[in-house]
């Protein structure tokens, strides 16, 4: 913490720290978690690292046509760390129109979801439980339909039942 407030000083550094961790992240071969631990100690810090992490990965999710495989599969892993550690929420894909998603981001999203589905039933109760019903209630919507049409079928094991306990949340 003492060298967070020595080094970063400033909204431009703030931003700065977090959209450059997001593209090492994506950068790298493999996934390296050692990137999601950055963001997640940034967030710690201050609810301005948050919402600077949700604008770079909108950026990420609006821009998903022009990413590599690599960096595709490396966005799958660092959302599906930061969403299992409460860094940040579901919330993240508001921005996502799963009615109208497009057939090459499919992929994409059956690997976060199934990604999502393989950590234990506490976690998958606090992921989507933590959803808000209101505002959200076309993410909610959009995620339900999405995990029932493509996912469903692809699931087995502890996957299918955790789908099932995600579902009850909504």
């Amino acid at each position: 913490k003492q060298w967070y407030q020595r080094r970063v000083r400033g909204d431009k550094e703030e931003r700065e720290v977090i959209h450059v961790t997001v593209l090492c992240a994506l950068k790298c071969k493999t996934y390296n978690p050692y990137y999601a631990d950055v963001i997640a100690k940034f967030c710690g810090f201050s609810k301005n690292y948050q919402v600077t992490t949700q604008f770079s990965l909108w950026d990420r999710l609006k821009d998903l046509g022009s990413l590599t495989q690599t960096k595709k599969d490396n966005l799958i892993q660092l959302l599906s760390s930061l969403i299992a550690t409460k860094t940040i929420s579901l919330a993240v894909l508001k921005i996502v129109n799963f009615a109208e998603i497009q057939s090459d981001d499919v992929t994409f999203f059956k690997g976060l979801f199934t990604s999502l589905l393989s950590n234990s039933e506490g976690i998958i109760t606090e992921i989507f439980g933590r959803v808000q019903p209101l505002p959200l209630d076309s993410l909610k919507n959009g995620m339900k339909v999405f995990i029932k049409h493509f996912l469903k079928h692809d699931l087995s094991g502890s996957e299918l039942k955790n789908m099932k306990i995600a579902l009850k949340c909504f």
